[in-house]
């Protein structure tokens, strides 16, 4: 398997992990009668996730980021991660550069594995510490 899907499958694996521990979304904001105003994260009422005193935005951000929410961001990676696969001859088996149409029509060539859809997936964990710099978009790594 490429070093960059193995990375990302375990990045995937640890944000499954983390929003499997949990509680369940979705989340929601409370004390969020006026968003001037300090309000809390919770689940349901009297479920406090997040202390109060919060700015709404900051609020309001974690409210998004439920345990529901990063499941199906995950399946949806994964799926993207098996769909582009490497073809056996260093070339991805979905993407091509140039112009539209599959290499064999002309036009275009496959882009090299891994190609920039997953060197894009991997660009949030950039901040890792086993994310290697050559990964980032746009540059070739073969």
């Amino acid at each position: 398997m490429n070093e960059l899907v193995h990375f990302l499958r375990a990045r995937l694996d640890e944000d499954e992990a983390l929003a499997r521990e949990a509680p369940p979304g979705p989340w929601h904001i409370g004390n969020a009668v006026d968003p001037t105003q300090p309000c809390h994260v919770h689940t349901f009422p009297g479920a406090r996730l997040v202390g109060d005193g919060l700015n709404w935005l900051v609020a309001e951000h974690i409210a998004r980021q439920h345990p529901a929410r990063i499941l199906a961001e995950v399946e949806v990676k994964r799926g993207l991660l098996d769909e582009h696969h490497n073809v056996n001859d260093g070339d991805c088996a979905v993407c091509v550069d140039g112009q539209w149409g599959y290499p064999t029509h002309g036009g275009s060539s496959p882009q090299h594995y891994p190609c920039r859809t997953l060197r894009l997936l991997a660009l949030p964990y950039a901040d890792h510490p086993d994310y290697r710099a050559e990964w980032r978009a746009g540059e070739d790594t073969t």
